[in-house]
């Protein structure tokens, strides 16, 4: 009955601005065309982007039966299913391949936790797995890649500060903001690519946003985590977009170098109140966020956009939200904070 009661009273405000309920069920609409359809009914009028959000789910669900978005994203936050994120899903065959490459093809039992012994034995193996054709070499230099980085910072979780970086003052946390809740939903594929269903796009879509704030792009080199840029809409189109901009992890290698500090909360930070405080005083609007797995590494990015109470609300592509919960997403296994200004 709730339910019924709350969808009555989100029709009745919607109503009094002009959208109808019919006329979103039933014409023949894109996703792209709903979500435009209601912004240009609620230009210039007092509505948060947050009933937008629910109001725009609310209506996917009844159109496509519930085959587009999942019905825990229309306006409980409080629900957090971790498989439902794509670029979870992708890390998690990484890591199962990995593991079972080296249990079942070498004979050396191991497990994803166990991402220390795992990375010594690629890198001493690795010539004998470069001339493995059964190998899928991608997979592996990922994984070297990207747990040698932990590796090297696997005793630091305190927080890192650059000083004197002039370029740190022009970033401007309420333009990321604004473009974060008009492009979260509706894609700004005019001049970006999508990697919805092609590794996810949260990464990608986190990019955008900060470099809306002011965040310059550098360099022309795809594969170098120094670099950072965007310059092509088209999808393979590889060599002009760099893996720092559209990629979890190498995102995170380039602003732990360049953003102005960052800082590593647990999980524990997010099962207590007290300890909590200390990622809410740390993060800000316009700041970045790494979901990271218990050993460490990136998966999925987020923005910092609002506070909630004792919470900080995030906006993400793969699984898009302008309403994430930072709080519940930490409680998996832990964060890390990249600050964009030094405000």
């Amino acid at each position: 009955m709730k339910s019924n009661e709350g969808s009555f009273a989100m029709w009745s405000k919607f109503a009094l601005l002009g959208i109808r309920k019919e006329s979103l069920l039933n014409e023949k609409l894109t996703k792209e065309q709903i979500y435009n359809k209601i912004l240009r009914r609620v230009k210039g009028k007092k509505v948060k982007p947050y009933d937008i959000e629910k109001l725009y789910k609310y209506v996917l669900i009844k159109k496509y039966n519930n085959n587009t978005v999942n019905k825990t994203d229309s306006g409980n936050k409080d629900i957090l299913n971790i498989e439902e994120i794509e670029s979870y899903r992708n890390m998690m065959n990484e890591e199962k391949y990995i593991t079972n490459l080296i249990t079942e093809k070498y004979g050396k039992e191991t497990s994803i936790s166990n991402w220390q012994m795992n990375l010594q034995f690629l890198k001493g193996h690795y010539l004998e797995i470069m001339n493995d054709i059964s190998v899928d070499i991608d997979i592996v230099n990922s994984y070297i890649e990207e747990y040698s980085l932990i590796d090297n910072m696997k005793n630091c979780h305190t927080i890192k500060t650059r000083k004197g970086a002039k370029t740190f003052s022009t970033y401007s946390p309420v333009k990321a903001r604004e473009y974060a809740i008009t492009y979260a939903f509706n894609y700004n594929t005019a001049k970006y690519p999508s990697y919805a269903g092609n590794g996810g796009d949260c990464a990608n879509f986190i990019s955008q946003a900060l470099h809306a704030g002011g965040k310059p792009m550098k360099g022309s080199n795809a594969t170098n985590f120094n670099n950072w840029f965007c310059r092509s809409n088209h999808l393979w189109d590889v060599n002009k977009i760099s893996s720092t901009w559209r990629g979890a992890d190498a995102f995170g290698h380039y602003w732990i170098k360049n953003a102005v500090s960052y800082k590593n909360f647990d999980s524990s930070y997010f099962k207590d109140n007290l300890k909590f405080k200390k990622v809410f005083s740390y993060g800000q609007r316009g700041d970045a966020v790494s979901l990271l797995n218990s050993n460490g590494r990136p998966f999925h990015t987020l923005i910092i956009i609002d506070y909630g109470k004792d919470d900080l609300i995030c906006a993400t592509h793969s699984r898009d939200t302008i309403t994430a919960s930072l709080r519940n997403y930490g409680f998996f296994s832990g964060v890390r904070i990249y600050k964009m200004s030094g405000e």
